[in-house]
């Protein structure tokens, strides 16, 4: 199988940094579809930006094979080109406009789109060029699941290179199985673990790999020691016994003395000590060979507890009829009872986040603000300024704990100790999360906590989060299901029919 990406002895480092993000990489892409992930920062982006040319590596060769396309995060217009080969009046265009429910009426309105709409025009622009590599960062973000969906149905039949960046696993298990994750454990360059199987798998196939790993080269290092010291000991007991055996200090008339360590020194009991001790000798050195050949490995902290406080009040709400410009969702009587985890579901702008803002609003409003701990979908710059200042405030031992806790996230908490650096969304929302979660908050909604976030991060918050732990309430709007099933055991469906929507319970 022919490579369209061939990397090899890759390194890169930013100019305004100490730390070697990659050293002697080598990776190659051939057909098919290869899904990329790993924690916020480990280097995936920057490695794509290395394989478009827009970062020149340090030193080793990337070679590309072919046209590619590129599809950012972020989707804002159509350009002259894609203009003109989305209007080539091919039969193979207007097959894929109607894979992608198209109309001419909203590719023409790019503006009043949602966003999902964006992802597929994007796409289809993208495969408009016909690339023979067609590279995406995070397609399916902000998606519902029937967007997910047909997008991940029009990629499965792309012919060329596929290289995806994403933490959604089930769009990743939709595409591939195989999957790039990506780590790094600062100082030392990030590692790639090319892995044969779907995202989630891979994920758990890492964890076990670095385990064993580290087990083994803990026994190893185990035995060497217990080595040591058995070598240690029979030294002492050889000298002891030279001692015993040698006739400095015997009286010239003693010979039965003398008779007796000759008799010794015959049965070799002087050299059967020296023996033992060389032959353990040798095979602590055998270890320390191996040990020396042996990477040792890195494993970071990771894992949180949500320390929630006493008396969890009840959660009501409703009825209402709540309006999102012309459209009104209905809704009944709701009620959060305390431990209760509940997930919102339903397709986008059915009024999830309508029908969660109204809910914070009514808590705060109620004068129970000192109990939610409320993470948004997206943070305005007045929000971001607000977690800044708080960050601020922190004396020198909470700044401490709160750097360990965004570590034990999966993030590398420099971006904290750098005000010059923005953080990401997804940094923004680790941070917003473990900045409260000592404060005793017992009921939290969090609108779509796994947009930005990474697959470690994913696993952490569902470990956190899950559903059998009724210390607390949960309010959760997301559509992973993976996610959803792992920490609610109760949902609401949003759902909509023109411009009138119904929330139902389940």
């Amino acid at each position: 199988m022919s490579e369209y990406i061939d990397i090899r002895g890759l390194s890169f480092s930013y100019p305004s940094s100490s730390i070697t993000l990659f050293e002697n990489l080598s990776l190659s892409f051939s057909e098919g579809w290869t899904v990329i992930s790993g924690a916020n920062g480990a280097g995936k982006t920057t490695l794509v930006k290395i394989i478009l040319h827009l970062l020149l590596p340090d030193a080793g060769t990337v070679s590309v094979r072919g046209e590619i396309a590129f599809c950012p995060q972020v989707f804002t217009s159509l350009s002259d080109d894609d203009w003109f080969t989305i209007y080539d009046g091919s039969a193979e265009m207007g097959k894929l406009k109607s894979r992608l429910a198209l109309s001419d009426e909203m590719i023409e309105n790019v503006e009043v789109l949602s966003g999902g709409e964006k992802k597929r025009l994007q796409l289809l622009a993208s495969l408009s060029k016909r690339p023979d590599i067609l590279i995406l960062d995070e397609p399916t973000n902000h998606l519902d699941n029937e967007s997910r969906s047909m997008i991940c149905s029009v990629l499965r039949d792309f012919e060329g290179c596929g290289v995806v960046i994403t933490h959604d696993r089930t769009a990743a298990a939709l595409l591939s199985e195989r999957t790039l994750l990506f780590e790094h454990i600062v100082p030392a360059p990030v590692r790639v673990h090319d892995i044969p199987l779907t995202l989630e798998n891979a994920a758990k196939e890492l964890e076990r790999r670095k385990k064993d790993g580290r087990n083994a080269y803990d026994a190893l290092e185990s035995a060497s020691s217990s080595l040591s010291s058995v070598a240690a000991r029979l030294g002492t007991q050889s000298s002891s016994m030279q001692k015993k055996l040698s006739k400095a200090g015997l009286d010239i008339h003693d010979h039965s003395g003398k008779a007796k360590i000759d008799g010794a020194r015959l049965t070799g009991k002087d050299r059967s000590l020296d023996d033992q001790r060389r032959r353990i000798l040798s095979r602590e050195q055998q270890i320390e060979s191996k040990l020396d050949a042996m990477e040792k490995p890195l494993l970071r902290k990771e894992g949180l507890s949500f320390s929630s406080g006493g008396y969890i009040p009840k959660l009501s709400f409703g009825p209402a009829g709540l309006f999102a410009g012309t459209y009104k969702l209905s809704v009944p009587s709701l009620v959060i009872e305390p431990g209760m985890h509940v997930a919102v579901k339903g397709r986008n702008g059915s009024g999830k986040t309508v029908l969660v803002k109204a809910i914070v609003e009514k808590f705060i409003a109620d004068g129970r603000s000192g109990n939610l701990l409320y993470i948004p979908q997206e943070y305005s710059e007045e929000e971001v300024q607000r977690i800044r200042k708080r960050v601020d405030a922190l004396s020198d031992e909470e700044r401490g704990m709160v750097l360990s806790d965004i570590y034990r996230l999966g993030s590398e908490p420099s971006f904290l100790l750098d005000e010059s650096s923005a953080p990401s969304p997804g940094e923004l929302k680790k941070l917003d999360f473990v900045l409260s979660r000592r404060e005793g908050r017992n009921i939290i909604i969090m609108d779509e906590p796994t947009n930005h976030l990474d697959i470690v991060s994913l696993r952490i918050f569902e470990s956190m989060l899950k559903k059998e732990d009724t210390s607390f309430s949960l309010l959760l709007v997301s559509h992973d299901e993976l996610f959803t099933s792992a920490t609610c055991s109760k949902s609401w469906h949003l759902e909509r029919e023109g411009q009138e929507g119904i929330v139902k319970i389940y």
